[in-house]
């Protein structure tokens, strides 16, 4: 008895007596190696290893990883992202270049086992994506979703939704036949508009993060916008479930966000169930992860049993989600929403799970769903056009309802046209959605055919036009005013502290303590430890706040005594005074994006900075002095989201505090320096703030030339400063005692010896930077200035050639602005 061609029966661990034949349920997966034994006589049975299961997966992945990174070596030169590759390789196996019955079709195709295999292999690989990039997302998005974000996500799909719906239902009724027979159903129109007007959050949030602009106020806006469109359609889709669920028990719903839900007997159930998994992913699995980040102490990893432990939950909301009949994404997406994101959990989760999942599965299932890809459907004009027509307007109406609204709230026109080209990128959930259709008979192979198309040329043409028409130097650009000049009354101070050296601790608590935190102006203090990386892979960012510290452990990069002085602090201003401390481990040259962006996620409206060269305690002599620092502080000058102040710390009797002048009777000596100027009023206004401490002694030099005081002042910037002065002059601040003085100056020299003459008389000086502000009096100093960091006037008090040894905070108003 032989068994002929039938090579899968042969997969079993088989063996031959004389009369009999046994054979082992299921078929072995793994074969006995490259060159096996001889089992039996029959040459059929002595198989190839790559027709068992594990090995023929294994190489198919092989294959599958070694094409998209050749592809992606010669995309990424051109600006294009991954899923370009990805999509490139699933053409290149698909039928358009594997023909029918060939050696290398047969190989590729999913018949037999590789049918059930390939397709849980893929629906894993969805399902990890859609939790990682819910790990990823930043929930805080949500919170703080603003009124235009709303706008522009409503916008661009419930009204791009309605619109075409008018469109091809009302105005081109002839679009999807031919001499007035249907050529396409009235559900696979509906079906190929709704998912082009869609904004997947998972695609957006992918495109901006390989773009790298997910931190930048362009990223946050179109992340929030696909937040809120993402919902709005999800919520939708599931009123619009349940109702058919309960009017026809036995109906098929096509949901755009959802996905299929087949409707069985018990709906209310069903929905039930899902309303109790949100409430769990919100009230249980949420605080059970702040549990793990409390029991990791400071700059230790998670434990490895934390993460295995939410995989499995993972896995199980996805079976849970495929028994209520929803799409199996959902569930894990929920819980990947639930973890918090950043260090210590979420960093680890998509450190350990992103490099397989976006390197290995992913491609693996964009080349099994690009399977039936075939170029051969493609003979009909009729049908392409009417895809073509339907694909075009789609875009056309989904592009004008984003760019309007944002028109509308005034944003700049490349801004308008960048967002919109995000909202109407398309990725990874719109040709599963089309895969999916089309496995399910919902869309026609010619359909998908022309959608793959149009998928991989828009993933193929929007990144580097975004790339082109973009400007990275204004990542952390923002569209509001984030400064201290434009802050309502009595609203918090929000303020990043960067601390370098151990020695830049106490000075910056003492020019903390000046800003008179209160309960009326309380000040929200982010202190940021920054330290360089060494001996360490990758840079390492801890918020101090969510993790528990043990002091006998050595855990927190030597961040313990920037945290106990903070923490006292706070204690010494309960009420008065909110403080988070971080601590950041990375290379110099992206220092500065650790600060910025923590600048920019908590609104700060003033970044202090200390600088590169510290004194001694006399304040005679410079004890060191760093090249690396003074090149962040010159690139955090440049791209900071808010106000910078470079704050240069000395004294002439030792270490001087607010607290140490008040046990002896005197005040805090603090002098204004005012030349005028945008930064100089900014200066002015943390001079303002300052005075309402009554241990504090505000003077405020005003500089001005005899030809200001003759000339009628008709020069706009001129008006914005003198108006600034108008209550200090008088001196009608409510609490505040300000001594005003007003100095004629008509050169460089004579304010140079100005300078020289208050130089000791005050413990701290204010002043504006003005970075290629022209003055008469600063005229000719700029060629003499060592830092151009500080200013003029700033560089002058800095200068060891004045014995100045006060401290001196030079300030500079927010630049970056959209």
């Amino acid at each position: 008895m032989e068994f002929g061609d039938d090579r899968n029966l042969y997969l079993r661990d088989t063996w031959r007596e004389e009369t009999t034949i046994c054979g082992v349920l299921p078929i072995n997966p793994s074969s006995t190696g490259i060159w096996p034994s001889t089992k039996l006589q029959d040459p059929h049975a002595n198989i190839e290893f790559w027709n068992y299961m594990f090995p023929h997966v294994e190489i198919i992945f092989l294959i599958v990883t070694f094409l998209w990174q050749f592809f992606h070596y010669f995309c990424k030169r051109l600006g294009m992202i991954r899923f370009t590759s990805h999509m490139l390789t699933g053409i290149l196996l698909s039928k358009s270049f594997m023909k029918e019955n060939t050696p290398a079709r047969n190989f590729f195709s999913t018949q037999d086992y590789k049918d059930t295999l390939f397709g849980l292999v893929g629906a894993c690989s969805y399902m990890m994506f859609w939790f990682l990039m819910g790990v990823k997302m930043d929930l805080g998005l949500v919170r703080n979703t603003g009124r235009k974000a709303i706008t522009i996500g409503l916008s661009s799909v419930l009204l791009s939704i309605t619109v075409c719906s008018l469109i091809f239902f009302v105005v081109l009724r002839d679009v999807g036949t031919k001499k007035g027979e249907p050529v396409m159903s009235f559900y696979e129109i509906i079906f190929i508009f709704s998912i082009q007007c869609l904004s997947s959050f998972p695609v957006i949030g992918n495109l901006l993060f390989e773009l790298r602009l997910q931190n930048s106020e362009l990223g946050r806006l179109a992340m929030s916008s696909a937040v809120v469109s993402d919902f709005s359609t999800s919520v939708l889709s599931a009123v619009l479930v349940f109702l058919k669920e309960l009017r026809e028990e036995k109906a098929r719903l096509g949901s755009v966000f959802i996905g299929d839900v087949v409707v069985g007997n018990r709906p209310m159930k069903r929905a039930a169930t899902v309303v109790v998994f949100v409430c769990f992913a919100i009230y249980v699995f949420r605080p059970l992860m702040f549990v793990i980040i409390n029991r990791t102490p400071s700059g230790r990893p998670v434990k490895k049993f934390y993460i295995y432990f939410i995989i499995i939950l993972v896995f199980g909301s996805a079976v849970l989600a495929d028994w209520c009949k929803q799409s199996i994404f959902i569930g894990p997406f929920i819980l990947g929403l639930a973890v918090p994101h950043g260090p210590p959990l979420g960093s680890a989760i998509v450190h350990k799970f992103e490099s397989a999942v976006f390197g290995t599965f992913l491609p693996f299932f964009v080349a099994t769903s690009a399977e039936e890809f075939d170029t051969s459907m493609l003979k009909s004009w009729t049908d392409f056009r009417s895809i073509f027509i339907i694909v075009l307007i789609s875009f056309v109406v989904k592009f004008a309802l984003t760019t309007l609204p944002a028109l509308l709230f005034r944003m700049p026109a490349n801004d308008c046209l960048a967002l919109s080209l995000i909202m109407s990128f398309k990725g990874i959930f719109e040709f599963g959605a089309y895969a999916f259709g089309f496995q399910r008979g919902s869309v026609r192979p010619v359909t998908f055919t022309v959608l793959s198309l149009y998928i991989l040329l828009n993933s193929a043409i929007i990144p580097p036009i975004l790339r082109r028409i973009y400007d990275p130097s204004r990542m952390y650009a923002g569209y509001e005013k984030r400064n201290m000049l434009h802050m309502k009354p009595n609203s918090e101070l929000r303020i990043l502290s960067c601390i370098y050296r151990t020695d830049d601790i106490h000075p910056m608590i003492n020019l903390l303590e000046a800003t008179h935190p209160s309960r009326e102006n309380p000040v929200a203090t982010y202190v940021l430890h920054l330290m360089e990386l060494i001996g360490r892979a990758s840079p390492v960012f801890i918020s101090h706040r969510l993790q528990t510290r043990k002091s006998h452990e050595d855990t927190s990069f030597n961040s313990e005594s920037v945290i106990a002085s903070f923490d006292q602090f706070h204690k010494d201003f309960v009420g008065s005074v909110f403080v988070s401390t971080y601590t950041a481990i990375s290379v110099p040259k992206t220092m500065h994006g650790d600060i910025c962006m923590l600048a920019l996620n908590n609104t700060t409206s003033l970044i202090i900075l200390p600088f590169h060269q510290t004194w001694s305690a006399d304040g005679s002599a410079i004890v060191s002095d760093s090249i690396m620092i003074r090149k962040l502080n010159k690139s955090v000058l440049e791209l900071s989201p808010c106000s910078v102040g470079i704050f240069i710390y000395r004294s002439n009797n030792g270490r001087r505090s607010i607290r140490a002048k008040a046990a002896n009777f005197s005040s805090y000596q603090v002098c204004m320096l005012f030349l005028g100027g945008k930064d100089d009023r900014e200066a002015l206004t943390l001079a303002k703030r300052m005075a309402r401490n009554s241990r504090i002694q505000i003077t405020v030099v005003c500089l001005v030339s005899s030809e200001q005081i003759a000339k009628q002042v008709t020069d706009w910037d001129r008006m914005l400063d003198l108006e600034l002065l108008r209550d200090v002059k008088s001196n009608v601040l409510d609490g505040v005692d300000i001594i005003f003085s007003e100095q004629v100056v008509d050169d460089a020299s004579q304010t140079s010896n100005l300078l020289k003459s208050i130089a000791n008389e005050y413990d701290l000086f204010i002043v504006g930077r003005e970075k290629g502000r022209k003055s008469v009096f600063t005229e000719g100093l700029e060629e003499w200035s060592e830092f151009e960091e500080l200013g003029v006037v700033g560089d002058l008090l800095a200068s060891q050639d004045l014995k100045c040894q006060a401290s001196v905070l030079v300030v500079q108003q927010q630049q970056q602005m959209i």
